[in-house]
């Protein structure tokens, strides 16, 4: 079985877009085993290093299922709010039906094109996404993050980053090769960089993830 083959049946491929989420419920259930069911605790620990605090406006770019946008809205409280975009409508339409927070929200969109307005968000989250970002997306899809990113906000990037052992489990489940090659999110620093963000920052996260952190910084 191919990494592709794998995949399929959570996502459809959008030659513009990228990969695109089509079935949630299989989304959730491969999240689920291949976090060992600490994914709670992940998001937990992206709302801590992203800085998402009262009062925020945060933004979540592929938000799937909408997890971390429930995570990033109790952390901002009611005088802040948590947005999610996704280019899959069936994600943003099962997102708007189910959560009815007054301080949530789900646009449809990709991130090389973000609906909202210039300096929107202090914080932006873009979580197990780049990769499935046509190549030659990406650095538009960074440029968007800094342009809808207050100065002085901090931007979030994680992907999988598994554990010698997971990963060669999973090399071994789809036959070879390394699934996670595209994966390293450190591979895109020098284009965040580039945008313009500084004050880079990388951890390691228990929970099998890469975590790449930047600022915005503000006008002296």
């Amino acid at each position: 079985m191919t990494r592709n083959q794998l995949l399929t049946p959570m996502f459809v491929d959008d030659s513009d877009t990228g990969l695109v989420i089509a079935g949630l419920r299989r989304y959730n259930l491969f999240t689920a085993v291949f976090f060992l069911g600490r994914q709670r605790r992940l998001l937990a620990e992206f709302v801590r290093t992203a800085g998402a605090e009262p009062g925020h406006r945060a933004l979540d770019i592929g938000c799937g299922p909408g997890k971390l946008v429930r995570a990033l809205g109790v952390a901002v409280g009611p005088t802040g709010a948590a947005v999610g975009v996704d280019p899959s409508a069936v994600a943003v339409g099962d997102n708007q039906q189910r959560d009815r927070a007054a301080n949530h929200r789900y646009e449809r969109g990709p991130a090389q094109e973000l609906p909202f307005a210039d300096a929107e968000f202090d914080v932006v989250t873009c979580t197990f996404v780049m990769h499935h970002i046509p190549a030659e997306h990406r650095q538009t899809a960074i440029a968007e993050m800094w342009r809808v990113l207050r100065p002085g906000g901090t931007v979030l990037l994680a992907d999988a980053s598994p554990s010698p052992r997971m990963r060669r489990v999973l090399t071994t489940l789809l036959g070879g090769g390394d699934p996670f090659a595209d994966a390293d999110i450190r591979r895109y620093s020098d284009q965040v960089r580039a945008a313009g963000f500084t004050d880079l920052a990388y951890t390691q996260s228990r929970y099998q993830t890469g975590i790449l952190t930047a600022v915005k910084p503000a006008p002296r």
